[in-house]
């Protein structure tokens, strides 16, 4: 009965669901743009001749992208929720787009990073669009139903991948395809409303200019310095832990196990279903067993199934990968969840962005560190096994340092100071 109402539909008003349609048709694009380097890093590598260990650093320079997403994430709090999506979702496409005719490795690389500065972006301002619109006890299932829908995206690019060798430009025709979500852009221009909560906060406010941008920055440093400082941490440390194992994962199973393109997307399809479904699950499971304690369980139990992923062979291949989607799928909704709860309307986007930083800076260490950590031991899955077991640190400092939210309107979670 408990799994049956987990994924029901809680009652939503109209409004909220036309924003949850809206905010994932959003999301779906820049899912669709990241999963292609994911799924088709040996055909890109082939085709730019770029050297296995030179790939990590490309991908960090790639994941530095994501430092830039805060300037666009800051205009959220200041001129609105709205024009601050729509902008960013329109430069992603056009970036992701431009990636398919990237003639070198050098071209390749600026382009998506570039891109992933609006793709981060846009990640934190549609969850900032849940959070504050959806009602106190369906928050989680909001999360994870946003992250079902933006999924969609990674779906697309699976099935598209499965074709790759019949693609007449292989890999570049999987970037082209991303253009035609350009027509999502009237559905956004009319459809899509301005969360009330920013609206009721700009009426509260008569501030200076200056002041009015400045005081977000400022909030952070002095309203919550010690979540900040705790969410931070773990943020970075899951981040240097997971980045390469997810980066890496269909690069193992073609190299080194002999999947072939379409074997591969079979797989990461019904990985993907299993991944979707436990986000709305465990997203409902959160409002109602604890963000802080379901996080706490997830974060210890993803990096054993990484571990096990690339320590494994044969069949317990396909079963450590769905475990694998699973628990990392559940500890991004409750995490998500949380960073957006525990801060205040007037700098969520901004603490958001700060937070997504954070992420980028661990990504970016993670993978250059499994750079030299390939160097060292000459085996690049060894190297990702050593960095997973980092994570399993995460856990211990949420559990000591951040309040649970579940359950709690935001103005008790985190009043204006």
């Amino acid at each position: 009965m408990r799994v049956r109402k987990a994924f029901s539909i809680p009652p939503l008003s109209k409004r909220q669901r036309g924003v949850l349609a809206l905010v994932s048709l959003a999301s779906l694009t820049t899912s669709y743009g990241t999963a292609i380097m994911v799924l088709a890093l040996p055909q890109i590598q082939s085709g730019l001749s770029i050297e296995d260990a030179a790939v990590s650093d490309v991908a960090a320079v790639i994941r530095f992208g994501s430092l830039l997403a805060v300037p666009a994430v800051l205009v959220a709090d200041r001129v609105g929720r709205r024009p601050a999506l729509i902008f960013v979702v329109v430069a992603n496409v056009v970036l992701t787009a431009a990636t398919g005719a990237a003639p070198s490795m050098e071209a390749f690389a600026t382009l998506q990073f570039l891109a992933r500065i609006f793709h981060t972006a846009t990640g934190i301002v549609a969850a900032v669009y849940i959070t504050e619109e959806f009602p106190t006890d369906h928050r989680g299932w909001g999360f994870g139903a946003l992250a079902i829908l933006a999924g969609v995206g990674a779906g697309l690019a699976l099935f598209m991948f499965g074709m790759i060798e019949q693609l007449p430009f292989g890999w570049r025709t999987l970037y082209f395809l991303a253009l035609p979500a350009l027509a999502l852009l009237p559905l956004l221009l009319r459809g899509l409303p301005e969360t009330q909560r920013f609206l009721s906060a700009q009426t509260q406010s008569h501030r200076s200019y200056v002041s009015s941008h400045l005081r977000p920055i400022l909030s952070v440093a002095t309203a919550y310095p010690g979540r900040f400082a705790a969410l931070a941490v773990v943020i970075l440390v899951v981040a240097i832990s997971n980045v390469a194992a997810g980066l890496y994962g269909p690069t193992y199973l073609q190299s080194e196990h002999d999947y072939s393109p379409a074997r591969l997307s079979t797989i990461l399809l019904l990985t993907g279903i299993v991944g979707a479904a436990s986000a709305l699950y465990l997203g409902s499971l959160s409002d109602r067993f604890g963000r802080r304690r379901l996080a706490v369980l997830l974060l210890v139990a993803s990096p054993c199934a990484m571990v096990g992923f690339y320590e494994a062979s044969g069949t317990l291949l396909p079963v450590l990968l769905v475990t694998f989607a699973l628990v990392g799928t559940g500890a991004d909704v409750s995490l998500a969840a949380m960073g957006k709860e525990l801060f205040p309307t007037s700098y969520r986007s901004t603490v958001s962005g700060f937070v997504a930083m954070v992420a980028a800076t661990g990504g970016v260490i993670g993978l250059w560190t499994h750079g030299r950590l390939f160097d060292l031991i000459g085996d690049q899955w060894t190297a990702v096994s050593a960095l997973a077991a980092l994570g399993l640190l995460a856990p211990f400092i949420l559990a000591f340092t951040l309040p649970e939210t579940n359950r709690r309107a935001l103005e008790e979670i985190s009043p204006e100071r």
